[in-house]
């Protein structure tokens, strides 16, 4: 029985070794950013961290899927046919959040290679923002910021120092970033609070 279960647990982490080098491989992990409300007086920045795994082999996919199961890590699959410019359909897995990310990543770290470095910073991001979003929330936190029903926590220096390190490993332009980073710092907001209903308001 125990030398079973010592197979077993060789075996559940030699697929995870597996992983972590496909991700490695043909994943990636980051923090997308995205502009809410276009136009309006709620017009406001939202990260994103986000890790995808995608291939045009499905049962490299399905083996993927099977591992992440195990793990009870949660993830979307997305799929898209041969069109134009693609040879092959393709899959998509993706998990996205700040929750889904820092559990994934808890796991999934110590088996990354080329990717550890954006993971962690990617993990610090995630943990970070529970942490200030907690506080946010907290009677404590909603008496400091004058709230009565709570809500996130601005983004602060310590956000953006990750996410502009995340960018350059990514090899991205970051001064279209940098812009709207500064746009977001400097920008007077509404005060945006939660109604009985749990509804988000601005004032």
């Amino acid at each position: 029985m125990e030398q079973s279960k010592i197979q077993g647990d060789n075996q559940q982490e030699s697929l995870l070794w597996w992983l972590g080098g496909i991700i490695d491989g043909e994943g990636c992990i980051t923090i997308n950013h995205h502009r809410l409300h276009r136009g309006t007086i709620k017009e406001t920045l939202f990260f994103a961290p986000i890790i995808i795994i995608t291939n045009t082999n499905k049962i490299l996919i399905d083996k993927c899927q099977e591992i992440l199961e195990r793990n009870n890590l949660a993830f979307y699959l997305n799929y898209r046919e041969r069109g134009k410019g693609r040879r092959k359909p393709c899959w998509w897995i993706v998990i996205t959040g700040i929750k889904r990310c820092v559990r994934a990543l808890n796991i999934l770290s110590k088996y990354l290679i080329s990717k550890k470095e954006e993971a962690n910073l990617v993990k610090e991001f995630c943990e970070g923002r529970l942490r200030k979003n907690e506080w946010s929330n907290s009677k404590e936190g909603r008496m400091m910021q004058n709230k009565k029903y709570g809500g996130n926590y601005l983004y602060d220096e310590k956000d953006f120092e990750i996410i502009l390190k995340v960018a350059e490993i990514h090899n991205r332009n970051p001064q279209r970033l940098y812009a709207e980073i500064r746009n977001y710092q400097e920008k007077v907001r509404p005060i945006i609070e939660r109604n009985h209903l749990g509804q988000f308001i601005a004032k």
